[in-house]
């Protein structure tokens, strides 16, 4: 039997490309990119989609509906995605394992979802309110429409393939407070308590008062946040609490129930400060950067701008200050007073303005990755502002083919978000690219070749297939941190980490094709071996 050796390593040709003249796909790519994955749902139709650096497609997975409207890698590798009706995961080869109808059970749900460590979902739902029940909260009936939305937050139990419990809510219907009517309920001086949310304020939006657009979670405060598109605020509640102490004012960590434990943005709202103060407009996409990463503990946020005031979007960092759990004020008003970073300019030369929808995301290396909803197109900078990728979405209603027109709003997307290539979702995972998905892309091409067919790994490897008698000799490691070998039902047959080894030598004692995965600082490389 003829031996084929794979030889896989980086090649360290400094490439820096831009391509302005294609129109969709990979756009530009910069050599001090560090490898990530980036998932994106276009709103247009039921598939997800995971890209490379490259704009190499790596998996695909297809829905029976539009999302409703955000997905996530989930730490096992399951691909969890919000549906116009349903909620779903999927594995990896795109079987359904859990599947709940939403509107069947009475829930709105809408914009953002929240996988948690336990397993269970934070979804975002509307809950509609007559103009007796709002009058009765205390809001002036003459601004109280016949039908009023507020948001409440539910945690849900999957159970077995199709159900779920409900474990935990939240609502903002129990944390209002009024100064309109002292017969009403939730009669109070506004300004002694930015805990609770005025009923009265002049959002100018009479109908659906708080539209939030997105929800996040810290498990080291078990603390929710929030984003609320019409308060122009970002909030967070305690999670906590029981169901019980959510509806009201003492328990859980903070002993303040379901009250609010910070909120920023729009001060005014409750009556600090002026127009002067507000810092949010329209923002979407809140969430706390992730512990081990540079700007951990942070929250970033995509403010859209769409006040009429100004024409463009910026993205930013705020860091809340804590002492001994509380968070803290000044003048009445939450810290911070200023962003702790900001940016807003141009990709490829035009100007990134987003009115509506939209996201923002730090990466572990502190740079920030920018989905531009009307373009459908992702973009990443580093601190500096430096623009170093832009992917746009090839898909909509049709797959589009390179320098297509596309249909205004066709390729949309509501966000885009990277996984760093050594996400737990990934271990035991082929990653190896499957091709395009539009027709041609020769910036992909000079990527992929100036990368290495086989992708970045670091120093040279080599290694024989088919395997003989049963042992995978693995040679030159030198630069590899870890090696996992899995087999054809993803289940992992051996894990080492293997620092200051030049070699080593596995037993496979089963004749069967297995996934050799190793990972370096650089990304993580795949490949199909056969045991013979």
């Amino acid at each position: 039997i003829k031996l084929g050796f794979f030889f896989v390593g980086i090649l360290f040709i400094v490439f820096k490309t831009e391509a302005q003249d294609l129109t969709l796909g990979l756009l530009k790519s910069d050599v001090s990119l560090e490898e990530t994955y980036t998932l994106f749902t276009p709103e247009k139709n039921t598939d997800v989609y995971l890209v490379d650096n490259c704009g190499q497609k790596i998996n695909q997975w297809t829905f029976s509906e539009k999302p409703g409207a955000t997905c996530y890698i989930l730490p096992n590798g399951d691909l969890l995605r919000a549906g116009k009706d349903s909620l779903e995961i999927r594995d990896w080869q795109n079987d359904v394992l859990w599947s709940y109808s939403m509107n069947e059970h009475g829930y709105q749900q809408h914009h953002d979802i929240e996988p948690l460590p336990n397993g269970n979902i934070l979804c975002i739902l509307t809950d509609n309110y007559t103009r007796d029940e709002m009058i009765e909260a205390g809001r002036n009936p003459a601004i109280t429409d016949d039908t009023f939305k507020l948001d409440r937050i539910i945690e849900l139990q999957p159970v077995g393939v199709n159900d779920a419990n409900l474990v935990w809510e939240w609502k903002f219907f129990d944390h209002l407070i009024q100064d309109f009517d002292a017969s009403k309920l939730n009669y109070g001086q506004v300004e002694n308590h930015p805990e609770r949310i005025d009923i009265n304020i002049p959002n100018d939006n009479t109908y659906d008062f708080t539209h939030l657009n997105a929800v996040d979670y810290n498990s080291n405060l078990d603390q929710i946040l929030l984003s609320s598109r019409n308060l122009n605020e970002i909030i967070i509640i305690d999670h906590s609490t029981t169901t019980l102490e959510a509806s009201g004012h003492t328990g859980g960590n903070s002993n303040k129930g379901g009250d609010l434990l910070w909120r920023w943005g729009n001060p005014q709202f409750y009556r600090q400060g002026t127009a002067d103060d507000q810092k949010l407009f329209f923002q979407h996409d809140s969430k706390w950067v992730e512990t081990g990463y540079l700007d951990e503990g942070k929250i970033s946020v995509f403010n859209n701008g769409a006040d009429g005031t100004q024409t463009y979007s910026s993205v930013h960092l705020i860091q809340p200050e804590l002492s001994n759990g509380e968070y803290l004020m000044a003048n009445n008003t939450f810290f911070p007073q200023e962003f702790d970073w900001s940016w807003n300019g141009a990709f490829l030369g035009i100007t990134v303005y987003e009115p509506i929808k939209s996201s923002a995301q730090s990466l572990p290396n502190g740079n920030f990755v920018i989905c531009e909803r009307s373009k459908g197109q992702i973009s990443e900078i580093n601190k500096n502002g430096q623009h170093l990728w832009s992917y746009k979405n090839p898909t909509g209603t049709v797959v589009y083919n390179q320098f297509d027109e596309i249909i205004n709003l066709d390729n949309a997307l509501f966000r885009g978000e990277k996984y760093p290539s050594n996400y737990p979702g990934f271990l035991g995972k082929d990653l190896t690219p499957i091709g395009l998905i539009e027709d041609q892309n020769s910036l992909s091409e000079s990527c992929t070749d100036a990368l290495g067919n086989d992708s970045f790994v670091l120093d040279t490897f080599y290694f024989q297939n088919p395997v003989q008698d049963h042992v995978l000799k693995l040679n030159h490691l030198e630069g590899i941190q870890a090696i996992t070998i899995s087999n054809i039902m993803g289940q992992q047959v051996f894990e080492s980490t293997i620092p200051g080894k030049s070699s080593i030598e596995v037993f496979l004692p089963t004749a069967a094709v297995y996934t050799v995965q190793i990972s370096t600082n650089r990304g993580i490389f795949t490949k199909k071996i056969i045991v013979l």
